[in-house]
């Protein structure tokens, strides 16, 4: 991270190169998301992810100062992001995804900087906006499962003044133990509802896959920190060429 952002805030760019970490991640879980997907539905859901934040990368990868990859707003970065999933991916998971990145980015005055405070309202109103679409609730085996606890760990680290990696941790944690527990829940949506209970012992492939998104920008959290005085450009992507 910069020195003027010390685990506190994340400049356009280096929201860019935490966002190409969690492609990464994503794109490298694909057979796990695959097997998961097969357990409970048709097996598509980690190829449609992959589809999906191989756009993003490929956006991210460019010019950081086009107009497509959000320039130095990083609401703007996040909106772009969410494009990228929901013109590629398709279906209800491109929707979803989609949403997840620019529900809460939506309406914002241009900002050069985003903390945790901010983080916090976005991934909230995404996951009102989110549930307002789709109807999911806590229980109903979605992702929703995940994304409700790290919501709430975000606000709750914003309460306590947490540093990014601090909350960032937290909150992936929280979806991780939100995504395990869904293998005690019966499907309310998609192909696992056919399923009924012979879907209980599996996790839901959604909820893997927002515990993928939001280790994958801890990691890139910490491993920035360790690097203060780093520029931007310089700060970890992620990413391979």
């Amino acid at each position: 991270m910069t020195a003027t952002s010390p685990a506190r805030h994340l400049t356009a760019a280096e929201l860019r190169g935490m966002l190409l970490a969690v492609a990464d991640r994503v794109i490298a879980s694909e057979p796990e998301l695959s097997k998961a997907d097969r357990d409970v539905g048709d097996g598509d859901h980690g190829l449609g992810m992959t589809r999906g934040f191989t756009a993003v990368r490929r956006l991210l990868r460019s010019d950081g100062a086009a107009p497509q990859a959000g320039g130095g707003d990083v609401y703007a970065v996040l909106t772009a992001t969410g494009n990228a999933l929901l013109s590629s991916m398709g279906g209800a998971s491109g929707v979803l995804f989609g949403l997840l990145f620019r529900a809460g980015a939506a309406g914002r005055p241009p900002a050069e900087r985003i903390g945790v405070p901010e983080l916090a309202d976005c991934l909230s109103a995404s996951l009102t906006e989110i549930t307002r679409r789709g109807g999911a609730a806590p229980g109903d085996k979605t992702l929703v499962d995940a994304l409700d606890p790290a919501v709430a760990s975000l606000a709750g680290s914003t309460a306590a003044g947490h540093d990014l990696p601090t909350a960032l941790r937290r909150a992936a944690d929280a979806a991780a133990g939100g995504a395990e527990r869904t293998r005690n829940h019966v499907a309310r949506f998609g192909k696992a509802v056919s399923l009924g209970e012979r879907a209980i012992g599996f996790p839901d492939p959604g909820a893997l896959s927002l515990t993928h998104i939001l280790t994958a920008m801890a990691d890139w959290a910490e491993a920035a920190c360790h690097e203060p005085l780093a520029s931007p450009s310089s700060a970890p992507s992620g990413g391979t060429t």
